[in-house]
């Protein structure tokens, strides 16, 4: 939790934090938190909690052609570390994305990929909903 935190707050460009209703449902949880470091570049760690399932990712992503830093269609790479009761598996692989942005800094974002883990293949899929901290769109990426 103190890694989340910090990841979240310690920086001083644009942060986003992303939650998964869906996932509400089946009682659990998914949150992630991505950190802007470039127009196209951002970096993403999302936790999950269901049941005796947990599973964490760390995403390097890139945005192709950017309207307002950091959105639109992403491709990446990620590695995960995941438990489930007592077995512990950790993976890479590649996911992609598309990633909506409104003027008032909600985030929607979609994402899917496919990853190799230790034992097994690992599916990464993401559906959030979330805010871009410390964002004033001032920064709108001019088209030519």
């Amino acid at each position: 939790c103190s890694i989340f935190c910090f990841f979240a707050l310690g920086l001083k460009s644009q942060t986003e934090i992303k939650i998964n209703p869906i996932i509400l449902l089946f009682e659990g949880v998914q949150v992630g938190v991505e950190q802007i470091i470039k127009d196209d570049w951002g970096v993403d760690l999302d936790v999950i909690f269901v049941e005796q399932i947990f599973y964490s990712t760390l995403a390097g992503k890139y945005y192709f052609n950017p309207k307002i830093r950091a959105d639109g269609f992403n491709f990446g790479i990620f590695t995960g570390v995941g438990a489930v009761d007592s077995d512990t598996t950790i993976g890479i692989g590649f996911m992609g994305g598309y990633k909506w942005l409104s003027r008032k800094n909600v985030v929607f974002e979609i994402s899917g990929g496919i990853g190799r883990a230790t034992i097994d293949y690992i599916p990464y899929f993401k559906l959030h909903f979330g805010y871009r901290l410390n964002s004033k769109h001032k920064d709108i990426i001019p088209t030519e």
